[in-house]
């Protein structure tokens, strides 16, 4: 039993190691970092239907050229877009861009009220504690998929 409790702790900490190593994805020179979407509905059966949700994660650039986020996709919505949050006047606006440049050396986070992943027209609910997966496309570094943590923000 005292062997056993002293075995505990260590494999405590190589679960915690796995977990964290699964919380980054890394494609070329780009590391994803930490994605997660926001918890939403998808409004089935309401006139209308098809809510929308947003993804968010860290973009890390190791590389020595800058590299750009060209799309996003995904089977948990009909449509994904790359969009970008700006406020005009009082009124913030949401509205898709053609990428998000992630320079060399740097990193660009995407975040609620900035850049970010659009899921609209959920086909599905995204429930907290559920894993979705997004398909990320970079210019240089090519097509990744990565596991979304969904979260109540």
């Amino acid at each position: 039993m005292k062997k056993a409790l002293r075995i505990l702790p260590l494999l405590l900490v190589f679960i915690l190691a796995a977990c964290q190593a699964q919380a980054s994805t890394k494609i070329g020179d780009i590391e994803i970092v930490s994605p997660w979407a926001r918890a939403a509905t998808s409004m089935a059966g309401m006139e209308g239907g098809g809510g929308n949700g947003g993804a968010f994660m860290l973009l890390k650039n190791s590389g020595s050229t800058s590299d750009k986020l060209i799309r996003a996709a995904s089977d948990v919505a009909e449509t994904v877009e790359i969009h970008q949050t700006t406020m005009e006047g009082d009124v913030m606006r949401m509205s898709p861009v053609e990428f998000i440049e992630i320079p060399a050396g740097g990193e660009v986070e995407l975040k609620p009220g900035s850049y970010h992943v659009m899921l609209i027209g959920l086909k599905q609910d995204l429930k907290a504690g559920d894993t979705i997966n997004i398909t990320l496309t970079f210019e240089n570094a090519g097509e990744t998929t990565v596991k979304v943590e969904v979260r109540t923000p």
